[in-house]
């Protein structure tokens, strides 16, 4: 069998029981909030909670990646000492939480467009719902990047319990914070605007209003995002693995 392919099995083998879980929430949620719906005869009482899990899903891979590195961390010279190099380890993990995700987040948005069916027609016509897929494409691209994000600081956090084991939790955090406010300056600046700006596109939105004779309505705005903006984030996120996996390699010992 090919290795890679077992690696792929093993990952599946640990994490599958997560999935269904997850699946399982998704479906309890919008069902509950199916009968609500019905109780009250208003659509929002099941296209809002099916929003949120849908957006929740941009936490996704982060999580998966947290409980799954968690579990490797206690038996690190299992994981580590196999002939698979580490790119393939790491990647593994990063494809199978990819792949639970989009079971997921179909299911999820899945019920989110059955809900948004009922609003279309109470709140506003149906050409003004037509970029569903931008709000997609935007959740997976964030799940990924922060799933990243997890793997960068779990090696940082192991290269630390290896050096000043009683401080690690601490100098992990505070590189956290330091790392983040130094982006955020960044953030601030020409370059930054310069590097994410470029390919801007509108796509249209949707807010909240309370309306004293109608209740709550939902109103269409218009909002703008940047190709540059993913395209940057996206080179972040590849540097970021990049780097986690030289560590991993150089500088984590077991």
């Amino acid at each position: 069998m090919n290795p890679w392919i077992g690696l792929l099995k093993k990952e599946w083998r640990i994490s599958k029981l997560w999935i269904w879980t997850t699946v399982g929430i998704v479906i309890a949620v919008n069902i509950v909030a199916y009968l609500f719906a019905l109780k009250y005869d208003e659509p929002i009482a099941m296209f809002v909670p099916s929003l949120i899990v849908t957006c929740l899903h941009a936490f996704y891979m982060l999580i998966f990646m947290a409980l799954s590195l968690q579990t490797e961390t206690k038996r690190l010279h299992l994981w580590l000492h196999t002939p698979q190099p580490v790119f393939r380890l790491v990647s593994a993990k990063l494809l199978i939480a990819f792949g639970s995700l989009l079971v997921s987040l179909f299911v999820s948005v899945l019920f989110t467009y059955i809900a948004s069916l009922g609003i279309k027609e109470r709140y506003f016509h149906e050409e003004m719902w037509n970029h569903e897929l931008f709000m997609v494409l935007s959740i997976v691209l964030l799940s990924v990047h922060m799933a990243v994000l997890c793997l960068f600081y779990w090696v940082i956090y192991l290269i630390c319990k290896q050096m000043i084991p009683k401080l690690s939790g601490l100098i992990v955090a505070l590189i956290y914070f330091l790392l983040g406010w130094l982006f955020s300056q960044f953030m601030k600046t020409n370059i930054f605007e310069w590097l994410t700006g470029w390919g801007k596109i509108a796509v249209p939105g949707i807010t909240f209003k309370y309306n004293t004779t109608e209740g709550w309505i939902m109103i269409q705005k218009i909002e703008t995002i940047s190709i540059g903006a993913g395209v940057f984030y996206g080179i972040m996120a590849i540097l970021l693995f990049s780097v986690s996996i030289w560590l991993i390699d150089r500088k984590v010992e077991v």
